[in-house]
């Protein structure tokens, strides 16, 4: 298994509201009209203003993706599937594309 975190900004002028819409009605049906579905495909948006985001509002993204695909073949094949113009085309209508960074990490949980 293979876990990815993309952390995405908005692009200036949306609200996070505007920008979380666009993001769960435009451009997740896009992608996945292209693409297979992941195990997983999870945003997870800021809560702006909470007492527990201790960063307040010099948060650096507004939403973070989480991504799971059986091994790095299908991680693989899965990004050649949106390398295509027409979702880099829909991600500059939300995206703030230059802060867009993205990381494999290895998930523990419980002690020891």
């Amino acid at each position: 298994m293979i876990k990815v975190f993309g952390y995405l900004k908005r692009k200036r002028g949306l609200s996070p509201q505007e920008f979380a819409d666009y993001y769960e009605h435009n451009h997740v049906p896009l992608v996945l009209s292209k693409a297979f579905m992941p195990m997983v495909y999870k945003r997870n948006y800021i809560q702006r203003g909470d007492a527990f985001n201790i960063e307040g509002n010099e948060i650096s993204f507004d939403c973070m993706t989480e991504l799971v695909f059986a091994d790095r073949d299908d991680l693989s094949a899965w990004m050649a599937s949106l390398g295509i113009d027409e979702i880099a085309r829909d991600e500059e209508n939300f995206i703030d594309r230059a802060a867009t960074r993205a990381y494999v990490v290895d998930e523990r949980s419980g002690a020891g």
